[in-house]
């Protein structure tokens, strides 16, 4: 079990989409720079563990959809196998809502129905 503590590991404050123009705490910045290595690190069988509320106040939708539906919307992994692997937690019930958007945005993904233009310069 790998466990990824957004909050401590990447930012207090997460939001945006895409890096440019909003920054190095986007969802773009999430998924290249720490969740798509975190995921490809697991072993066979083996969970990530992603806290969501540790030192966060709250997410906005455009961070949940490209940090973690971009997973599956750039063909990095199909949408039933990232759900597989990622066990998101929280202590406070308001994030409760967090943990059921970013199962729906995930849910709602189309596999590789985009391609990445910035593949290459992350």
């Amino acid at each position: 079990m790998k466990e990824l503590n957004i909050g401590k590991k990447f930012s207090t404050d997460p939001s945006g989409r895409y890096i440019d123009p909003d920054g190095d705490a986007s969802g773009e910045a999430f998924r290249e720079n720490y969740l798509r290595d975190a995921i490809n690190s697991l072993e066979p069988g083996e969970k990530l563990v992603v806290i969501i509320d540790d030192g966060v106040e709250s997410y906005g939708s455009s961070f949940l959809v490209e940090g973690f539906a971009g997973m599956v919307k750039y063909g990095y992994i199909h949408p039933k196998e990232l759900l597989d692997k990622l066990d998101i937690r929280y202590t406070d019930e308001d994030f409760e809502f967090y943990k059921d958007k970013i199962i729906q945005y995930i849910n709602e993904a189309k596999y590789n129905s985009e391609e990445y233009p910035r593949k290459n310069n992350i």
